[in-house]
């Protein structure tokens, strides 16, 4: 008995975890997870907002990198609306063909990238 209770002892020979202790252990696990929302400057601001234009105005492919909670996902398609806080982003699954659309937060859009076939030359001088 003397041995249960050195060091940590009384935890490690306990076999039973309370639900809410099973609870709080998960949160904590999943919180330590979580990645904190990168910010972007004024500069990166611009050139993304510049780049997701250009695929709406052009119908250009555009590869966007996108916060989530816990990592960072990317998505390719063709910006089709875009209103005040958000775009809507068309795709076309490689694997079905399947269309799809979603509507995209600004503020979750971390990296844009015009397709490879983009050039200079498609645009139009004002």
């Amino acid at each position: 008995m003397g041995k249960k209770l050195q060091s940590n002892g009384i935890w490690e020979s306990s076999r039973f975890i309370g639900p809410e202790f099973k609870e709080s252990i998960r949160l904590q696990q999943r919180e330590h997870k979580r990645v904190p929302r990168t910010v972007l400057d004024l500069q990166e601001v611009q050139l993304i907002s510049g780049l997701l234009s250009q695929s709406q105005m052009y119908k250009k492919i555009i590869q966007l990198t996108l916060y989530d909670e816990f990592q960072t996902r990317t998505l390719t398609g063709i910006v089709s609306r875009s209103q005040r806080d958000s775009f809507r982003l068309d795709s076309v699954d490689p694997f079905n063909g399947n269309e799809d659309s979603e509507w995209i937060l600004y503020q979750d859009v971390i990296k844009a990238e015009l397709s490879k076939e983009w050039t200079e030359d498609e645009m139009i001088d004002p």
